[in-house]
């Protein structure tokens, strides 16, 4: 008996924690969100600028261009010149960098 609690226990924690994907995509800015989810020059001199002046990094992804918030934004605005793969933690609309690379489209 203490086995099989133990073992839901242990599953149930894991349930409660998000689990570690991995996602392709563009670091953009909040205000042009997906509007800037490409490696153009435009794309990129754009999220850079507008990061630059206070706009929130987010991550936009590759096919499904969703727009997911950043906890650890700081970590982003160093990946501003193109594509991205991206380790996180996503919870709901929100995703926890966990590592983050550049990568050729």
């Amino acid at each position: 008996m203490k086995k099989v609690l133990f073992t839901g226990c242990a599953v149930l924690a894991l349930a409660m924690t998000g689990q570690a994907a991995e996602f392709k995509g563009w670091i953009s800015d909040a205000s042009c969100g997906a509007g800037n989810g490409s490696s153009s020059t435009a794309a990129r001199e754009c999220a850079e600028r507008c990061i630059k002046g206070g706009a929130a990094p987010v991550f936009v992804t590759e096919k499904e261009q969703t727009v997911y918030k950043l906890t650890n934004a700081e970590m982003a605005k160093q990946h501003l010149k193109g594509k991205v793969q991206v380790t996180g933690e996503l919870k709901g609309d929100t995703l926890h960098i966990a590592k983050i690379v550049d990568i050729k489209d």
